[in-house]
């Protein structure tokens, strides 16, 4: 089997680790492709490299035809403030990149895509109480939600129209080793809080910085995705992939006393008073059709996170 990754940012990278591992053949395609990146997450030759646009279609169809592509997995995309810092730019990435996966996609006549969307698209000012499924109302005013919530369509048009096997996966904050040239804000702050405990030097936490969240490390999202590649005949198309758990700052915090008991860590200050982002996202969907079942408890993943990060120091 052949899997066609679009970006090699760290979720794009942690999956194609999995695929190489399992022996399958596997092609990262991004617009600048960072090799030194690629070679220290997924293995050295480990993988196909392709430098071309999403907005380029034919290079995106050449691509799944020079390869014999199976399966297409689309993590490409500029994430949060970085689709509204300018708003075009932005948009046609995130947007027009989902429509050409999808017509590259028909016309190869691929066995299946797999969109990678948000729990942030879920319109939590709508949602009364927890945990969120996924039949939970979405939507939103913000550029970032818009261009996945619109992808999302997409993906469902193209499935009714064309028949195409499509998968949609919405993962939590997302945390891992990577480079954040899509401007992934979770996976900088949480790079900073490993960092922080790495040197063992007093540190504060704030809360305004680090809000009430689920997060999710990079490798159990590579799981979701690998096991959406691979599921038969599922019966729903679009599942949560996140840890279940609602993390505030004082339970980071309690986690970095755990792990590093001789570093004072405090936390200052106050965060949002929303509610709704107390809510943790339902894998009971994820785990009964995908067999989805996270992996990295925060401790555990910022212990695995720090081992790695020093590793490569």
């Amino acid at each position: 089997m052949t899997v066609l990754v679009t970006g090699a940012g760290f979720i794009g990278c942690h999956l194609a680790r999995r695929i190489a591992d399992a022996g399958n053949t596997v092609v990262l395609y991004d617009l600048s492709p960072n090799r030194e990146f690629i070679q220290k997450i997924v293995g050295k030759d480990r993988t196909k490299i392709i430098a071309a646009d999403m907005r380029d279609l034919p290079a995106l169809v050449n691509a799944l035809k020079e390869f014999q592509v199976h399966t297409l997995v689309h993590t490409a995309g500029l994430i949060g403030k970085r689709v509204a810092e300018n708003s075009y730019t932005g948009a046609t990435n995130n947007i027009v990149g989902t429509i050409n996966v999808l017509e590259a996609a028909r016309l190869q006549g691929l066995r299946r895509v797999v969109y990678v969307s948000t729990f942030g698209v879920y319109d939590r000012s709508k949602i009364k109480e927890g945990p969120i499924r996924e039949d939970a109302p979405i939507g939103g005013h913000n550029l970032y939600t818009a261009t996945k919530t619109c992808s999302e369509h997409l993906v469902h048009a193209y499935a009714h129209l064309y028949n195409l096997d499509t998968v949609i996966i919405r993962p939590a904050g997302a945390f891992g080793r990577g480079h954040y040239a899509g401007g992934s804000t979770v996976g900088m702050i949480m790079r900073d809080l490993a960092l922080n405990i790495i040197k063992g030097q007093p540190f504060t936490i704030d809360p305004k910085i680090y809000f009430t969240n689920e997060y999710v490390y990079a490798k159990d999202v590579a799981l979701a995705l690998d096991l959406a590649c691979k599921v038969q005949d599922p019966k729903q198309r679009i599942y949560n992939a996140g840890s279940g758990v609602v993390t505030s700052a004082d339970d980071l915090a309690q986690v970095v006393r755990d792990l590093a008991p001789k570093i004072e860590v405090k936390v200052v200050g106050s965060g949002s008073e929303d509610v709704h982002k107390e809510f943790p996202l339902d894998l009971s969907r994820s785990k009964a059709e995908l067999g989805y079942s996270p992996q990295f408890p925060m401790k555990k993943a910022l212990q695995d996170y720090m081992e790695e990060l020093w590793g490569e120091r």
